[in-house]
């Protein structure tokens, strides 16, 4: 597994969404490095980290988990991006964790608008006629077999029980203006985590550390530097 590692002092883990990898943290791990141990983390089957069988999200919790007994990592703080928090929270309701922080967050079964079980239906009596047919979203169809299969076990893996056992400080970040991972998601999810609170970022999409980094960096650290905060 590919990882980079900048900076001292508590250790605080970056996990990426599907399709991106360590890079996609560079400055965010430069900004936190100053104060922290940040172990940027390209996630199994991304960047250089290889993948032989598709994994579920529990694997891969399970995989960073003997990373952090493999580098001797004591009660680190976890940050998910979409996908990576996902694995933060697998990991956060089995492991010991300081903090979380999930960034546009998602893990819940959501009710299919119409037009959506109206192209299922389409694609299945397409594949039944054995006519070709594409569907899928672009992530979908962009990956090779191994990836597709973990991004479906992905999506369906339903996080609702494993955000109750979560105790630990935990923020989510959403951008309002978010359509992968919307806000009334988030707040469907901040109600499971018990000791949370959800931020919004005005003007701001799927990637809050990109698109607004100053703001997010400055939310950041008053999470990680301030007293634990409780709704």
């Amino acid at each position: 597994m590919n990882y980079v590692v900048e900076g001292t002092g508590t250790p605080i883990l970056l996990l990426h969404g599907w399709g991106a990898s360590l890079l996609t943290f560079t400055r965010l791990s430069k900004s936190l490095s100053s104060q922290y141990k940040v172990y940027s983390i390209s996630l199994p089957g991304f960047g250089e980290s290889e993948i032989g069988v598709p994994l579920s999200v529990a694997d891969i919790a399970d995989v960073i988990r003997a990373f952090v007994l493999d580098q001797k990592i004591e009660n680190p703080i976890l940050l998910g991006h979409s996908y990576g928090t996902r694995v933060a929270a697998i990991y956060a309701s089995k492991y010991p964790v300081q903090k979380l922080i999930l960034v546009s967050a998602a893990g819940l079964k959501q009710k299919l608008k119409f037009s959506k079980r109206l192209k299922i239906r389409i694609y299945k009596i397409f594949k039944k006629c054995h006519l070709p047919v594409k569907m899928g979203s672009t992530d979908y169809q962009n990956a090779d077999n191994v990836r597709r299969i973990m991004l479906v076990k992905a999506v369906n893996y339903d996080l609702s029980g494993a955000y109750k056992k979560i105790k630990v400080p935990t923020i989510l970040i959403y951008g309002t203006k978010d359509s992968v991972t919307p806000l009334s998601l988030g707040y469907k999810i901040q109600k499971l985590i018990a000791n949370s609170y959800l931020l919004e970022i005005e003007e701001c999409g799927h990637f809050p550390y990109l698109e607004r980094e100053s703001v997010f960096t400055l939310i950041l650290m008053s999470f990680l530097v301030g007293e634990d905060h409780a709704n």
